[in-house]
């Protein structure tokens, strides 16, 4: 880097320092009032639509990812007055989907940020195990290009922030479909069960294998992990599929790691949630956009957390009175739950930023409102 680009890069780490050093951001982190309100951003869409960059270039140009990291983060934290505090982390991040390549498939990225996913892996066309190969810590698919990201991340750092290694986070029924293609694992539930099982236990086991490597490599223990698998969702897979199939892999996960901090569908988990329960160390469950809050309640004991999860139309398109009719029948279905409440990932849907933000700002102006009454 020259030496006005290494000026500028310490100029932003200093923002982020003294944001985190911040009476605003200590507020933030020392806030008792419930519901604790998050707003998400749609990554890295929405910011390739605010900042006005490729996402190629964010994820292959590590210095632009650093210095493009620590606007969006300072951006993030001085317009939206949610409950989410600044942090001193840089995630060494290559998208949400990297785990895809270990197992051969190809993945990459529209200029505006939407990812590509190989469809026609050879195990969509034969459900042969033999297809699959071991997952290497240090040489399959984006591993070699993880490793020199997070080393390039580290060195621009230079100690001031806390570089983090990626992470695995799909659980096992993402891939096994992206591998066998939906219509073909469907079929597979009936007609070759021990394959399916065979493929789902194969997934978790490099998963946790993987886990064991990564935990080697940084020198810390294996510790609780997060899942995401947007095919758990009625009604792509029936509650008894994913009973027999998929839940096995992860009560393995569970084990592995201890703890299942967080799962992720953006799909209906509402028939899931009885099985779900059988993820002990799981404490929080996601209400997703698609997922019935008045059947989460009852689905699931008080003494575990809920997270709601709003629609990005709740935010970006409804009118005030819209946002505040959806707000108020939450709020109906949740009094005397434990529960946090945040948008699903939001994008502008213009180019006026200053609309987008103030939409925002309205929305979290009205869930502090309804749910403090």
């Amino acid at each position: 880097m020259s030496d006005t680009a290494t000026a500028g890069l310490s100029r932003l780490i200093d923002a982020v320092l003294e944001a985190e050093a911040s009476e605003r951001d200590r507020a933030r982190v020392e806030t008792t009032r419930t519901p604790r309100l998050n707003v998400e951003i749609e990554d890295p869409i929405a910011w390739t639509a605010l900042f006005g960059y490729e996402a190629e270039r964010y994820f292959t140009d590590p210095a632009f990812y650093f210095e493009q990291f620590l606007r969006q983060k300072l951006w993030r934290f001085e317009h939206f007055e949610d409950d989410v505090p600044i942090t001193l982390e840089v995630p060494a991040w290559l998208g949400h989907y990297p785990e895809y390549t270990f197992l051969g498939m190809d993945v990459r990225v529209t200029p505006k940020g939407v990812p590509i996913i190989q469809r026609d892996h050879p195990m969509s066309q034969s459900p042969d195990l033999g297809l699959l190969a071991p997952v290497d810590f240090g040489s399959s698919g984006w591993m070699p290009r993880a490793l020199r990201w997070y080393d390039d991340l580290l060195r621009l750092a230079d100690g001031r922030l806390t570089v983090t290694f990626m992470t695995w986070n799909r659980g096992c029924l993402d891939l096994a479909v992206q591998l066998r293609g939906y219509e073909n694992l469907v079929l597979d539930f009936v007609e070759r069960p021990d394959f399916v099982h065979g493929l789902v236990g194969f997934l978790a086991d490099q998963r946790n294998r993987w886990y064991t490597a990564r935990g080697e490599y940084l020198g810390e223990p294996i510790e609780a992990t997060w899942m995401a698998d947007d095919w758990v969702g009625v009604p792509y897979v029936s509650p008894g599929a994913f009973a027999d199939f998929v839940l096995p892999a992860y009560l393995a996960i569970e084990r592995h790691h201890g703890v299942i901090g967080g799962f992720h569908s953006c799909g209906n988990q509402t028939p899931m949630q009885c099985h779900l329960l059988k993820l002990r160390s799981l404490e929080t469950f996601e209400v997703s956009p698609w997922t019935d809050v008045a059947q989460s309640v009852a689905n699931v004991p008080p003494s575990k957390h809920l997270h709601l999860f709003v629609h990005p139309n709740d935010v970006v398109v409804d009118s005030p009175e819209r946002m505040e009719e959806k707000l108020r029948a939450r709020a109906e279905h949740l009094r005397g739950r434990r529960f946090s409440l945040g948008t699903s990932g939001l994008t502008p849907l213009t180019d006026d930023s200053r609309a987008f933000v103030d939409r925002v700002k309205r929305w979290l102006g009205l869930a502090r409102e309804v749910f403090a009454e």
